[in-house]
C-alpha cells in the first residue's frame, strides 16, 4: 500500500471514530451519522410522550379515543403532532379548546350518521401522557402518568 493510500485511510478511519465520539459525548447526531433531523436528537431517558384524547360520557367515565374511525380524518400521530404544535404557541388555551370542541363535533357527527359504534360523549379531555418505554408496547393502554391540557364540555342533554 502506497503512503498516500495509506494516510488517507488513516484520515477516514480517524474522521469517523472522532465523529462517532464527538456525537456521543454530544449526545446529538450530526450528519453524516444522521440523515434525517428527526432522529437528530438522541433521547437522553426511555419515556414517551404523547398527546391523547379521551371522551367523556353521561358517568363522567373516560374512555381512550384510540380507534381511527373516533378520530377520522386524523388518526392518532397526526392529531397528536398537531395539537402538540398548537400547544407550544403562547395563549394556546382556547385554540386548543377549540380544537378538542372540533374532534368531539366531528365524533358526534359520525356517530349519529352510523359511521362508528363509538358511545355518546357529552365531552372531550385532552391529556399530555407519558409511559416508561417498555418492550412490545405491553403497557399501550395504561400511561404511567397523565396531565389535563384541555376539556371541553357540552352542556344540556
Amino acid at each position: 500500500m502506497g503512503k498516500v493510500r495509506l494516510i488517507l485511510v488513516h484520515g477516514l478511519i480517524a474522521i469517523v471514530l472522532g465523529g462517532s465520539a464527538y456525537d456521543i459525548l454530544t449526545r446529538q447526531e450530526h450528519w453524516p451519522w444522521s440523515n434525517y433531523p428527526m432522529f437528530a436528537q438522541v433521547h437522553r431517558t426511555s419515556v414517551l410522550n404523547w398527546y391523547r384524547l379521551y371522551g367523556v360520557d353521561d358517568r363522567d367515565r373516560e374512555l381512550p379515543l384510540l380507534k381511527p374511525a373516533y378520530l377520522w380524518p386524523l388518526d392518532q400521530s397526526r392529531l397528536s403532532i398537531g395539537l402538540r404544535a398548537i400547544a407550544q404557541e403562547d395563549g394556546s388555551g382556547p385554540r386548543l379548546r377549540e380544537a378538542v370542541a372540533n374532534a368531539l363535533e366531528r365524533y358526534e357527527d359520525r356517530r349519529r350518521a352510523g359511521e362508528h359504534d363509538g358511545p355518546e360523549l357529552r365531552g372531550m379531555r385532552l391529556y399530555s401522557v407519558q409511559w416508561d418505554v417498555v418492550p412490545y408496547a405491553t403497557n399501550f393502554e395504561s400511561p404511567s402518568s397523565r396531565m389535563l391540557v384541555a376539556e371541553v364540555m357540552r352542556s344540556g342533554p
